[in-house]
């Protein structure tokens, strides 16, 4: 998981460290339908599932988003 958020961080031109559990994800200052899909694409390439657009619009924090991501991996 923590490569993933590496990888993201990156993704979204985000300071290092920005994506903490806590973190609101509609409050990046970069947080927009490019930074949605870029978050999907990432999912599947990490993790070799998809994530629903759906799924990612209920994930409130980093905390969600890691949660959704293990519901969609079957953990």
């Amino acid at each position: 998981m923590d490569d993933f958020l590496a990888q993201l961080t990156m993704a979204l031109n985000l300071p290092e460290g920005t994506l903490v559990p806590a973190q609101n994800l509609r409050a990046l200052p970069n947080w927009d339908s490019l930074a949605v899909l870029t978050t999907l694409a990432l999912v599947d390439e990490c993790f070799g599932v998809q994530l629903s657009g759906e799924a990612l619009s209920e994930c409130q924090n980093v905390a969600d988003l890691c949660t959704a991501i293990e519901r969609a991996r079957g953990h």
